[in-house]
């Protein structure tokens, strides 16, 4: 890897404030809109003013306990325009508004997980929901800040490994969970505590670690769907569980900070190792398919610093950087098959600037410097140096009652594959612009309507560029195109916000976005129909064309009573090419409600999801059926002298229904997971 001093500049996107109060112990409601109201780090500014940008969720405290699972797809499969994209229980990435890969940015506190999960649909996301102190989830105007390759939306899961402030005591929690439908076991212990008046000033420190493993998962019916005309009896597949989708999983993280009056500066280290299988199936020929699965290492140290009045003019200074070393081997039949590695390094720095004519700000500069490699007979991604720098600004004013926000992106990226012999000319560099603009208007104390725009470009990564073979674990041969040209998105939204009552008893909060989005030159993968003849696998092709991505996410909430709520969803997408049909893969149209109820040290819920068929899965795809789910569960809080006890039990699929989603690679042979029970205890002390 180049040597390179990398220093960024978090900052700037249009994205908003959200406000709110911490979730507590003793009242928490099911209310889907409470996911909004926390401050997050989506605006630089952290000002605790009603943003502009309403698309923004966060899951925090015990709202996220009780969402939290195995992989981020599953954890935020039930929010706003976000579903799950599988590709078998060791995998799930999330979808937002039909967008996922490389146009979801999936962020460890502000930076990139720097694994190879864009890479291909098979390769997991290395962060965990289960020791996330919160998630926050943007779409729309909000992806801006965070560069390039968050033209669709961005995941940042937020926890505590470099502590920000001193806790007054020790602090912690620990917690087991046990799942069903595939004798899951989870285990998780966290610590926290301070060293003060120390020669050296104050310290924090903080100590994590996870623990999981499971078995195959048991499903409804057979794992793989008969081809039309064959008959099921004569058809070779596993029923009542998928085979090879046992998965075992562990991180261990420190982190140590000095805290000053005007701000601190920390460091954390963290290591994870995860070994999972990937479902069998989808070959059309005689021979029995290979077992795959993926061994994955990755070492990660992450510094964070911020300091108050850093310079003359400028409020706040912030600094983060990581630096991650990752590695995963496909095994493919019990040997060593291809090698997937992933050296990188990436800083962000931004200043928070005083007022400049009514306007607050933060500029910022974004360095990311890798050298990713797949290396062994099925290398089909050459080694690469990739390099990326953005810079930004974005600001917020307000006049009477409305609020503006504005900001700025420009971006260059480089990627120097590794060719033998070298050649000339062979690096590929792509410049990209993005602008973004938003205003609220607070009509009435009750009332609201939030109106934005976004042009946001997004260079083609790395895969798309230069793939070229097979790759067995994806069931595909995917071929590249070094010309293809930057991706071009302009995106509108509109949103209303209420929040009142019915007829001045109910308590009522609404909530609805509508986003109109069209990207020329849209990179999609698409299945040729074709066969490699040497490998037998499908041919995938990457390809440009323009597309229009449209759709509407709205909430209901209601307190019928003090101890009874109810919330009506719902979230649809369509995404069309401009010549080719219909985008591929795309989630159809869902929506439901959830009922809640609460009382002293218990609460608990049901939510109902009608999901209809989506019968526009795009060229040389299947469609799915559409289905109902029908998921709960039950907490009961208790404080001792020891701590604050939970217990809870979460029910999913309740129905037993036999669900194939639109958006995952392998729906024909690997269904979601059967009816399941997950029972579980934290001790937070």
């Amino acid at each position: 890897m180049k040597n390179t001093f990398l220093v960024v500049l978090a900052i700037a996107s249009l994205p908003s404030t959200v406000l709110a109060q911490e979730l507590q112990h003793h009242k928490f409601k099911l209310n889907e809109a409470e996911i909004n109201e926390i401050v997050i780090s989506a605006s630089p500014l952290e000002e605790n003013t009603l943003g502009i940008n309403q698309t923004a969720s966060v899951l925090t405290g015990e709202l996220l306990h009780k969402k939290a699972a195995a992989t981020i797809g599953e954890t935020l499969q039930h929010e706003p325009g976000v579903t799950n994209s599988g590709f078998g229980p060791g995998v799930g990435k999330p979808v937002i508004r039909g967008q996922g890969g490389n146009r979801v940015k999936v962020m460890q506190d502000s930076l990139g997980t720097l694994d190879a999960s864009s890479a291909s649909g098979d390769h997991a996301i290395t962060t965990e929901a289960l020791v996330a102190e919160r998630i926050e989830i943007l779409r729309g105007p909000a992806t801006l800040r965070y560069g390039n390759g968050a033209i669709g939306g961005v995941v940042n899961v937020i926890d505590n490994r470099i502590p920000d402030k001193l806790p007054e005591e020790i602090q912690g929690a620990i917690e087991y969970r046990h799942n069903s439908v595939n004798d899951q076991n989870s285990t998780v212990v966290l610590v926290e505590g301070a060293l003060t008046e120390t020669p050296l000033g104050n310290w924090a420190w903080h100590i994590d670690g996870l623990y999981r493993d499971s078995n195959n998962t048991e499903i409804e019916g057979l794992a793989q769907r008969p081809e039309q005309g064959e008959d099921p009896a004569d058809h070779e597949s596993t029923k009542g569980f998928i085979a090879n989708t046992d998965t075992q999983a562990n991180t261990v993280t420190g982190g140590l900070s000095w805290i000053g009056d005007e701000g601190f500066i920390g460091i954390s280290v963290s290591t994870m190792e995860n070994l999972y299988g990937i479902p069998p199936g989808g070959h059309d020929h005689d021979e029995e398919p290979e077992i795959i699965r993926i061994d994955m290492e990755q070492t990660r140290v992450d510094l964070k610093a911020e300091w108050a009045d850093i310079l003359p003019g400028f409020n706040l200074g912030r600094v983060r950087i990581s630096h991650n070393n990752y590695e995963h081997i496909e095994i493919e039949g019990g040997k060593k098959g291809t090698r997937f590695t992933n050296e990188a390094v990436e800083a962000r720095v931004e200043l928070l600037h005083r007022e400049i004519s009514g306007w607050t700000g933060a500029i910022g500069l974004q360095l990311e410097d890798r050298q990713f490699a797949a290396i062994g007979e099925e290398a089909f991604i050459p080694k690469s140096d990739i390099q990326n720098t953005g810079l930004f600004w974005v600001g917020e004013t307000s006049r009477g009652d409305w609020s503006y926000e504005l900001g700025f992106r420009v971006d260059r990226q480089t990627i120097d594959p590794d060719s033998t012999p070298p050649s000339t000319g062979s690096e590929i560099s792509h410049n990209t612009q993005s602008l973004s603009l938003g205003s609220l208007w607070q009509m009435t104390d009750k009332q609201s309507i939030s109106l934005s725009f976004t042009r946001a470009q997004r260079a083609p990564s790395v895969e798309e560029l230069l793939s070229n073979g097979p790759h067995h674990a994806s069931e595909s041969f995917d071929i590249g195109d070094k010309n293809l040209d930057e991706e071009t998105s302009h995106n509108f939204e509109f949103g209303y916000q209420y929040d009142g009552s019915v007829n001045s008893k109910i308590p009522l909060k609404l909530s609805v976005n509508l986003f109109y989005n069209t990207i020329d030159d849209f990179i999609f993968k698409k299945n040729t129909g074709a066969i490699d003849i040497d490998d037998e696998l499908d041919i995938f092709q990457y390809q440009q064309e323009d597309t229009t991505f449209r759709g509407i996410e709205t909430n209901i909430d209601l307190d019928l009573t003090d101890n009874w709520q109810v919330a009506f969803f719902g979230d649809y997408v369509r995404a069309k090419l401009d010549k080719s049909g219909d985008v591929p893969r795309i989630p159809p149209l869902r929506y439901g409600m959830a009922l809640n109820y609460q009382q002293q040290q218990w609460n608990a819920s049901l939510r109902l999801t009608e999901v209809e068929q989506q019968n526009h899965s795009g060229n040389a795809e299947n469609d799915t059926r559409g289905y109902t789910r029908l998921d709960g569960h039950l907490h009961y809080h208790m404080d001792t002298e020891k701590g604050h006890w939970l217990l809870f039990l979460k029910a999913n699929n309740l129905l037993d229904e036999e669900i194939r989603n639109a958006t995952s690679f392998l729906r024909d042979i690997a269904p979601e997971p059967a009816r399941s029970l997950e029972l579980g205890i934290r001790l937070s002390f």
